[in-house]
């Protein structure tokens, strides 16, 4: 399990520098955290897309002029930036927190109340419940990517059994022409050079016929035992069409 260093960075968003200022001192001087600050939702959004600094965790004042935190909660959750958001509110801003709950912050704390101590451990189950969720979803994933990708094996081992019969048959009405061919060949063809060119010729052919079988089957039992990747699930329908297709085809030719 990853752990977690005791050194947090924090990105605080808030539009009050009195308020900047003491949390920034208070999470640098009693916790050791490195804090960058943010003075509206803009500045926050801009320092989060540029990809230049990570967070552990943000905290972010809902009442701001120009952009509320609800709005840049919104934001984040459109672009995909995945970082662990403490809302801060004021009295009676229940409903607030509650919204911004919705829109997947992580917890709330009123302004006015701030317990240093609190605000300590505030961060480390912050980033513990943040790292036990971003666990807990990449354990479902990796759960649903075995199932997709065990459906997408056994679509390729049915693709494989439905073409094996075709391939097998086909093959072996090559080798039984091939020797009708030969005889009928040979039958008017006197002892001597040419005689010898034509069974080495036909010889041949038989040992390719037979490598041919043997190699597809060995390739069919192998692909068989390949681990498919759901991913492939539309290649292997066009596979599987276009090798209808060609043995329509040669079935077409042979009966003409």
């Amino acid at each position: 399990m990853q752990t977690i260093s005791s050194q947090a960075n924090i990105l605080l968003v808030d539009d009050n520098e009195e308020f900047r200022r003491f949390f920034a001192s208070v999470m640098q001087d009693e916790f050791n955290h490195r804090v960058v600050a943010a003075a509206s939702g803009f500045e926050a959004l801009e320092i989060l897309r540029s990809g230049r600094a990570f967070f552990d965790v943000i905290f972010l004042d809902y009442f701001m002029p120009g952009m509320s935190g609800l709005e840049v909660l919104q934001s984040m959750n459109d672009e995909g930036i995945r970082i662990p958001v403490v809302v801060l509110t004021g009295a009676g801003n229940e409903a607030v927190a509650v919204e911004a709950m919705k829109l997947g912050a992580y917890d709330y704390l009123r302004k006015e109340n701030i317990d240093i101590p609190h605000l300590g451990a505030l961060v480390d189950a912050t980033r513990e419940r943040h790292m036990f969720r971003v666990g807990r979803e990449q354990e479902e994933e990796q759960a649903k990517e075995i199932l997709l990708n065990e459906e997408a094996t056994e679509r390729v081992r049915s693709v494989l059994n439905a073409i094996t019969p075709a391939l097998n048959s086909a093959l072996a009405d090559i080798a039984v022409e091939l020797e009708i061919q030969a005889r009928g060949a040979l039958e008017n063809v006197e002892e001597g050079p040419t005689r010898k060119r034509l069974q080495t010729v036909f010889r041949e052919l038989k040992k390719h016929v037979n490598v041919l079988e043997s190699g597809i089957g060995v390739l069919l039992s192998l692909y068989q035992l390949v681990y498919a990747r759901h991913e492939m699930s539309s290649a292997i329908e066009e596979i599987e069409k276009e090798l209808e297709h060609r043995i329509r085809g040669m079935k077409g030719e042979g009966d003409g």
